[in-house]
């Protein structure tokens, strides 16, 4: 009889830098994230926007993969595409080893070809039960979905106009703004 073995947060950060490719834990099972060149542009095209207006806002970090641990016993961490975490948040926070005992205020995750809307749609609902306010879930070239806490989620089509005062104020775009014109 086989024994499932459980990871850890812990063990996730050697792991990771071995296999050369992008894991997540979900309750103590490695996951690995597939991703396109498609998504890897949009993501850092959206990373670039929030990072020049975060550039003068000085309203927080604006981050990429990076690691966050949303349950243990057993664990789950989780890498959103791209975040933003609010000034003061990461005081007192070790952010050069592990991955921290929280959630970003603002998670975006890029549809990849491998993820399902219902999979994308459960792991915003991880950062939402964690304290994220609000997850943009992105489908490249189409459309977003804005989820927040207590709300059905909100559609926004290319020509309409993402903002979210509440968390980055006076950041404000098209919803096509967010895709890179080449590739």
């Amino acid at each position: 009889m086989a024994t499932k073995v459980l990871l850890r947060a812990e063990d996730l950060e050697g792991l990771q830098h071995r296999v050369g490719r992008r894991l997540e834990l979900i309750k103590g099972e490695l996951h690995e994230v597939t991703v396109t060149i498609r998504h890897t542009a949009t993501a850092m095209h959206m990373g670039h926007l929030f990072q020049t207006w975060n550039d003068t806002a000085r309203a927080g970090s604006v981050l990429g993969d990076a690691g966050f641990t949303l349950e243990r016993s057993p664990d789950t961490v989780r890498a959103p595409d791209v975040c933003f975490i609010r000034k003061g948040r990461l005081s007192g926070v070790n952010t050069r080893r592990g991955y921290p005992e929280m959630a970003p205020d603002l998670v975006v995750e890029v549809r990849s070809p491998n993820d399902t809307w219902a999979d994308l749609r459960r792991k915003a609902e991880q950062f939402i039960e964690r304290g994220t306010q609000l997850v943009v879930i992105v489908e490249p070239d189409k459309h977003i979905e804005l989820i927040r806490p207590g709300q059905p989620p909100h559609r926004l089509q290319l020509d309409d106009v993402f903002e979210a005062a509440d968390i980055m104020p006076g950041f404000s775009c098209r919803v096509r703004d967010f895709f890179p014109e080449e590739l």
